[in-house]
C-alpha cells in the first residue's frame, strides 16, 4: 500500500460577521458603538451538513476613543446542532446580549473565549488579533462579542471595519502519481 506523498491545507470560503451592508460581510453583527461592558450576539451561520474540522478565526476591532491598554474584546463562538436551541441565552439573531442583563452567569454556558483581542491605547484605529485555529462542535455557529476595552467600539455604520472572519481549512491528501 502506497502512502500519500504529502498533505496540503486548502482554505474555503470565509464567513464574515460585521455591519449589515458592509463590504464582504455575509452575516450581521452590529459592532457600531458597542459600549464597554456590553456584549452583542450575531446572526447564526450555517456551516453546512459537512462542515470542516477546523477553521481559522480572526477578530478585528475598529476603536473609537483610545481604549485602556490591556483591555479586551472577548469572542465566543457558540455551536448547536439545531436552529431551535442555542447555549448561553443566544437567539440566532443580531442583537444585544443577554436579554436579562445577567452577562456573567450566561457566559459560563459558553465556555472560554475562542479569541481575546488585547487592546492597545490607540484611538480610531483597526486592531487585529493573530488568527487562532478553532474546531466547531456543531453545524450552526453564533458569535458573541464582549467589549471590555473601557471604551466603545467605533461609532460608524457600514464603514466600520470591525469583523469576525471564520475561514474553513481543509486537509487534503496528495499523491503525485
Amino acid at each position: 500500500m502506497a502512502l500519500p506523498d504529502y498533505f496540503k491545507r486548502e482554505l474555503g470560503t470565509a464567513v464574515i460577521w460585521g455591519e449589515a451592508g458592509a463590504s464582504g460581510v455575509t452575516h450581521t453583527l452590529t459592532f457600531e458603538a458597542l459600549a464597554s461592558g456590553s456584549a452583542r450576539m450575531g446572526a447564526v451561520a450555517d456551516l453546512g451538513a459537512q462542515f470542516e474540522d477546523e477553521y481559522m478565526v480572526m477578530l478585528i476591532i475598529e476603536t473609537g476613543d483610545a481604549p485602556t491598554a490591556g483591555g479586551t474584546v472577548d469572542l465566543y463562538l457558540a455551536c448547536s446542532d439545531s436552529t431551535s436551541r442555542y447555549p448561553g441565552g443566544l437567539t440566532g439573531s443580531d442583537g444585544a446580549w443577554p436579554g436579562d442583563g445577567d452577562k456573567d452567569q450566561w457566559a459560563k454556558q459558553l465556555g472560554p473565549p475562542v479569541v481575546q483581542l488585547v487592546a492597545t491605547n490607540d484611538g480610531n484605529t483597526v486592531q487585529i488579533q493573530n488568527p487562532v485555529i478553532w474546531r466547531p462542535s456543531g453545524r450552526y455557529v453564533i458569535p458573541l462579542v464582549d467589549n471590555n476595552m473601557d471604551q466603545a467600539v467605533r461609532d460608524e455604520t457600514t464603514d466600520n471595519d470591525s469583523r469576525i472572519i471564520l475561514v474553513p481549512r481543509r486537509l487534503l491528501v496528495q499523491d503525485s502519481a
